[in-house]
């Protein structure tokens, strides 16, 4: 005949099936993962105390998920369901956070779990329990179907529906054929174990899964070291089965194989349990010596379990006490720290205020210091500026009367010198006419003459022609650059190529001498300064722009180095460059030629 299940009994199987799903996220966080290892093996005490220590330890997402998950499993175990489910649900949303929705969905099932046990309003864990086994149907890892089932399997026989419990169970053996689990499975066993044996009286069913998950649990060195609690719970939950078989000599040898495993954690309660229940069965079996003595142990294991307990709550009290005690202190305390409080608040305030007018005071006098600055500053650009028209203007009034007195020359040569040349030169043909006359010698001596006055004459014509600066009245400034570069290329050790685009009309006569000034000047540095051997000069007339590029494959220079001297006349040039609005660039470093940008506006 089959005895009735002992209550004490089942609970050890339940909380056996807690355990062996609890899900296991291990953390890139060496303290959150021997913590998570800690709580595996049932050192729930241990693990709440680490966690503790590193609640004010700055975590990433992930880790601050574990933590919170972690520690929401150390206050349930420890029955404070109400920090737990807070815990629990700030490790949900930040998974969800993070996408990791697998995780989320098994905070739901221990939020189900929880608060069933709590026997809360069914509402109350449906709502978490619907949404895990929604998702669990959409999911396509064996794996993961294998342990959520078996998780459902558990729920639903602790809230005795066996008939889904059983059905559950069969979903998650089917997918553990489809991927490695060897601890599901294991899980499973067990927990077929205590349905078989706590709802549906079939204790040899029961015996047949729990041997098959003590080979498991013993059958690695590191996982039996692990497991240590489980394989405590493998040994009395098979002396309850043979205990209901009526064998009570395997019962009695499997519960003093479960007195042998060094617990960590829970030790009297366990001990307590398995001296109960080995008094229980040498009794049945007639040997009342030995159920005496273990009746005394058991009896003894209670005294101490009700003393820890007394203790506790002692302690509990005292704690208690001394906080109000605090509290009353602080009180006291404070007002005696009130008045203190406001007269220091009143000097405080007196102080800052004295502060800020200071500061102020401070503030006006650098801003009015500031503002004299700016406008000594201002004086300072202004002359600056002046002087730098006064610059300018000299310049111009400079080269402007230098073309003035050119083009003044030009006129007497060509208007009094010339004329006077040219009459020189008919009265010498006068004489040429009457030569015959002459005798030898003095033919010569006309001849010689002649050719004399007919060069100076050409001398004079063509310096009076050259009365635009070098610029011809009847050709332009880009045949007057033209033959500038002719004349002053060397065969074999210089050529100066011109290079002109989008001259098509004629520039203001005064720009164009400008122009012919500045390209003279720097064709002149090329032939005394860069060694070069070739030269190019680009103009190019665009809308209203004229860009000039002067290149050469010279010794180039140091910008720096004639920054400060005269710079070959480059600083005069630039500053012509700038009076004609436009922007002088030199693109030169030493052995790799020189090249000089100009644009001009029109």
């Amino acid at each position: 005949m089959i005895k009735t299940v002992n209550p004490l009994f089942k609970i050890i199987i339940v909380l056996l099936a807690a355990i062996g799903f609890a899900g296991r996220v291990y953390s890139q966080h060496s303290g959150l993962a021997s913590i998570e290892n800690a709580i595996h093996t049932g050192e729930h005490k241990k693990a709440k105390a680490a966690l503790e220590n590193m609640k004010n330890k700055a975590f990433t997402k992930p880790d601050k998920a574990l933590y919170n998950y972690l520690l929401a499993q150390c206050y349930n175990k420890n029955n404070q369901e109400d920090k737990a489910y807070s815990l629990y649900l700030a490790a949900k949303k930040l998974y969800l956070a993070i996408d990791s929705t697998d995780r989320a969905m098994d905070i739901n099932f221990d939020l189900a779990y929880m608060l069933h046990a709590q026997e809360k309003n069914k509402s109350d864990y449906n709502k978490y329990l619907d949404e895990y086994i929604a998702y669990t149907k959409k999911t396509n890892n064996p794996k993961k179907l294998s342990e959520r089932y078996a998780r459902l399997a558990v729920f639903k026989i602790d809230t005795e529906e066996y008939k889904e419990g059983l059905a559950y169970f069969r979903k998650a053996k089917y997918y553990l054929k489809f991927s490695d689990n060897p601890e599901v499975a294991s899980t499973i066993d067990i927990n077929l174990a205590s349905l078989y044996i706590n709802d549906l009286n079939k204790p040899d069913s029961a015996l047949f899964y729990l041997k098959k998950n003590l080979r498991y649990l013993t059958g690695n060195k590191d996982r039996e070291k692990q497991k240590i609690t489980q394989i405590c719970h493998n040994y009395v939950n098979q002396a309850a089965a043979y205990y209901y078989l009526n064998d009570h000599k395997n019962a009695i040898s499997c519960l003093k194989k479960a007195d042998s495993v060094p617990l960590k954690d829970d030790i009297l309660k366990t001990k307590m349990f398995i001296y109960e229940f080995l008094y229980k069965n040498y009794e049945a079996a007639g040997d009342y010596s030995n159920a005496y003595n273990y009746l005394l142990l058991n009896k003894k294991f209670s005294d101490s379990i009700k003393t820890e307990d007394q203790n506790i709550a002692i302690n509990d009290i005292q704690t208690k006490y001394r906080t109000k005690e605090k509290e009353l202190e602080n009180i006291k305390l404070k007002h005696k720290n009130k008045n203190k409080t406001i007269l220091l608040y009143i000097y405080t305030g007196l102080l800052l205020s004295a502060i800020v007018i200071g500061w102020l005071i401070l503030k006006n006098a650098r801003r009015r210091e500031k503002i004299s600055r700016q406008e000594k500053l201002i004086e300072e650009q202004k002359f600056e500026k002046a002087l730098k028209d006064y610059e300018l203007n000299s310049i111009d009034i400079m080269l402007e009367g230098q073309e003035k007195e050119r083009q003044r020359i030009a006129n007497d040569l060509h208007d009094n010198l010339g004329s006077m040349l040219a009459t020189l030169k008919i009265n010498f043909e006068n004489l040429k006419l009457r030569k015959n006359e002459l005798r030898d010698e003095e033919t010569r001596l006309y001849e010689k003459t002649d050719a004399l006055i007919e060069e100076a004459y050409q001398k004079v014509r063509r310096l009076a022609h050259a009365k635009n600066a070098g610029v011809f009245a009847n050709e332009g400034l880009i045949p007057a650059i033209t033959k500038l570069a002719q004349k002053i290329s060397v065969p074999g050790k210089l050529v100066i190529q011109v290079s002109p685009f989008g001259f098509d009309e004629r520039l203001d006569n005064t720009l164009e001498i400008a122009i012919f000034r500045i390209v003279q000047e720097l064709a002149t540095n090329i032939i005394k300064h860069s060694q070069a051997t070739e030269a190019t000069i680009h103009l190019t007339h665009h809308d209203d722009n004229i860009n000039i590029i002067i290149e050469d494959n010279g010794t180039g220079f140091d910008k720096e180095a004639i920054e400060g001297s005269d710079g070959m006349g480059l600083q005069s040039i630039q500053k012509k460059v700038g009076q004609l609005g436009g922007t002088f660039t030199i693109d030169s470093t030493p052995g790799n030629g020189t090249t000089i940008i100009i644009d001009l506006p029109l």
